[in-house]
Formats: C-alpha cells, structure tokens, sequence
C-alpha cells in the first residue's frame, strides 16, 4: 500500500493527500514529528531530507522534495479514473 509521510497542517501533504484520494489510490498515513530536526527515520528513509510529504509507493519507489514533481510523478505512473473530476467538485463545494 502506498504511505504517505505527512502532517495534517501541512498543505503540501493536503495536496498530496488529495491528488491521491482523485486517483482513487488507497494509501496510509504515517504523522512525522512537527519539527524537521526531529524527523530522523524521515531522514534516513530519504537519504537526508526531513521534509514533507514523503511518498513511498508500492515498488519501494521514494517521492520527496518538491511537491509539484511528486503530484506529476503520480499523474505520469497512475491514469486518472472517471471519478476524480467528482472528487475535485466535492472538496471545492466543500472549501466554499
């Protein structure tokens, strides 16, 4: 299963959270401590970087760092189902 290293505050694990849930991709959520210092598994699972969100898909791939090439790393290997424009609806109607 796809898990995601994240923190609820954070809007780039939102972005992530939600581009997952339009491709209809079940994942898990794994919380990291809020401070970066603080985020040493974090760390040792991406060579270094403590920063969220961290992606690991199902083959081991990491996806971190920039969030704008992780979202386009899941577009590229995951095809968008028919579902994903409702998705998108619901959570603007629902952000007001």
């Amino acid at each position: 299963m796809i898990e995601v290293h994240q923190a609820e505050w954070c809007p780039y694990s939102s972005d992530v959270r939600e581009r997952l849930n339009e491709l209809d991709l079940p994942f898990v959520c794994r919380p990291v401590p809020a401070r970066p210092q603080d985020r040493h598994a974090l760390a040792e699972l991406t060579g270094g970087d403590p920063s969220i969100p961290v992606v690991v898909l199902e083959d081991g791939t990491i996806l971190s760092g920039d969030t704008s090439r992780t979202l386009a790393e899941l577009d590229r290997r995951f095809p968008e189902p028919p579902g994903a424009e409702a998705h998108r609806q619901a959570l603007a109607a629902h952000r007001g």
